[in-house]
């Protein structure tokens, strides 16, 4: 412990002001081991804080539902057990749709938690030094958080949040009565969205933010803003090979195989005199009803034998197939931060995405080859496949920025940025 903390623990044990040991509140709704997206970053998060909360001997108080409490049982390093304390909430006479695989009614859950989580958060004040406060899951700008109920002095971190999107991506070419609707729903939420976000946002002294799209929402409320996608890619034994490439390009997409992905983009794309000869290699879960779609608009314009459907693989053939692709096509047009562009990225594969999305902040962020293009309502297919050619002929560069270890020295930041914020308060109050 340095010298800064060490006045920082001197200086409220002295005084009287609070009583027991440094703590850090994860407020975290669910997390798993072993689960992906918001419950496995959940569990990210958590690891992360408690390896530096080892180096500063501090106490991790997880706030998260029994669900999660449940799942995390034995699964925390035992070297993290005597300093990890679990908070579970309970939802009285919780109906049985209330669980892992019911995502309709999660955020209605999220709305009871979230009630039911702030009341507990003044007796954390009263047991433990709160050095700060980390909401992680889930942090959207629509969904509000515990943690603004802890006291003045108590540093709040929100984020990283956000789902943000560019509405202008689902005015581009092809034009259906799905990518109309779509486009509706993007620009409806992004006037419902300011409100909430605001106003959740100026209850805390720190933003984490997955996209720009969301820093433009926020606007200048006087709450700071940093730009920290939650991406983790675990590093292969194996580096990416040097590709061999066939007459036409390989272009690969991968994710859901539903309308705000937007992969009717790519499959128009082929008909571009550019790429004529390239390849579309499609993974995503193909028994949904735009998957239907997609294979039909493929036939309709006569592309489909340059249109491969692997439908749903393992992840470590999806990582393995990256090394043999030319391009990484994401034209999604909403999402928070984008798993699949961070994981092209520590292959070395280049990308190509719409900009303002959260595909482009994770590109821009790993500092790696690609080409984030302006999201126009008149951005046509030859612009496209230019991005697309011009991408395959740049370095592969792989990144390493997504290892869990930046998860780690974020929790140091937020530990110093805290007892500069306690500190500063308390002089205040005297």
């Amino acid at each position: 412990m340095d010298r800064r903390q060490l006045l920082f623990v001197f200086r409220i044990d002295e005084g009287g002001l609070v009583a027991g040991r440094n703590a850090v509140v994860v407020s975290a709704f669910v997390v798993h081991p072993t689960m992906p997206s918001e419950p496995g970053i959940g569990w990210q998060f958590l690891l992360a804080t408690l390896e530096h909360a080892q180096a500063v001997d501090a106490v991790v108080v997880l706030l998260t539902n029994r669900r999660s409490e449940i799942a995390c049982r034995g699964q925390v390093p035992a070297r993290f057990a005597s300093r990890l304390e679990v908070v579970a909430i309970d939802i009285p006479r919780a109906p049985s749709f209330f669980r892992w695989h019911e995502p309709r009614f999660t955020r209605i859950e999220h709305e009871i938690w979230v009630n039911l989580a702030g009341r507990r958060m003044p007796s954390l004040a009263r047991r433990y030094n709160v050095v700060y406060t980390h909401h992680v899951v889930f942090a959207t700008e629509l969904l509000s958080t515990p943690i603004t109920r802890l006291p003045a002095d108590v540093f709040k971190v929100w984020g990283p949040i956000g789902a943000g999107g560019v509405a202008a991506v689902f005015r581009i070419r092809p034009r259906t009565a799905t990518s109309l609707r779509q486009f509706c729903m993007q620009a409806l939420r992004d006037l419902l969205i300011a409100l909430p976000a605001r106003r959740t946002a100026s209850g805390c002294d720190l933003v984490l933010a997955q996209n720009e799209a969301v820093v433009d929402v926020l606007g200048s409320i006087g709450t700071p803003t940093r730009i920290f996608p939650n991406v983790v890619v675990p590093r292969s034994a194996e580096s990416s090979r040097s590709v061999d490439h066939r007459a036409g390009l390989d272009i690969l997409c991968v994710g859901h195989l539903i309308a705000r992905k937007r992969i009717d983009i790519a499959i128009d794309a082929l008909l571009a005199p550019a790429l004529a000869s390239a390849t579309l290699h499609i993974v995503g879960q193909t028994s949904t009803p735009h998957a239907a779609a997609l294979r039909a608009q493929c036939e309709r314009t006569g592309v489909l034998d340059r249109v491969v459907f692997h439908g749903g693989i393992e992840h470590s053939e999806v990582l393995a197939m990256m090394a043999g692709m030319s391009v990484l096509l994401h034209p999604s047009g909403r999402e928070g931060a984008s798993g699949v562009v961070g994981e092209a990225t520590s292959q070395g594969l280049p990308v190509v995405c719409f900009a303002g999305t959260g595909a482009a902040s994770v590109l821009q962020y790993a500092g790696t080859s690609g080409i984030a293009l302006p999201a126009r309502a008149g951005t046509n297919r030859e612009e496209i496949a230019a991005a697309v050619v011009d991408a395959a002929a740049m370095p592969r560069c792989e990144s390493a920025v997504w290892s869990t270890s930046r998860f780690v020295d974020l929790a140091a930041q937020l530990w110093g940025e805290g007892i500069e914020h306690r500190s500063t308060r308390r002089v205040g109050v005297s």
